[in-house]
């Protein structure tokens, strides 16, 4: 994706990132705190953590807490936290343990 911020696969990350108005696509590892306009964590992607975001994608691993307008969780996740969002799509087969909530 053009203007990202690309996390890679074997890539291990730790700490706090804005992101600014680029996206972010995660294929490798992020723990801490992201904060940005779209996240993109992919299958092989692992976050733990805080995310605030407008838009968030996810078909990785995502274990922590989410604030976000819109949500799209994919058939390959497994997300266990709190999610906060005013849009939300779950795919069949996605795990999602925790808490679901409107973004307040």
């Amino acid at each position: 994706m053009d203007g990202s911020t690309n996390i890679i696969q074997g890539m291990v990350v730790e700490g706090k990132l804005d992101g600014g108005e680029s996206p972010v696509v995660i294929s490798g590892n992020f723990s801490g705190e992201l904060i940005a306009v779209e996240v993109f964590l992919e299958e092989m992607g692992v976050f733990k953590g805080t995310m605030n975001a407008d838009r968030v994608e996810i078909a990785g691993d995502f274990n922590g807490t989410l604030t976000t307008e819109e949500l799209s969780v994919g058939s390959t996740a497994k997300v266990d936290g709190e999610l906060r969002a005013n849009s939300l799509a779950i795919e069949l087969g996605a795990e999602v343990i925790g808490s679901v909530g409107r973004k307040s």
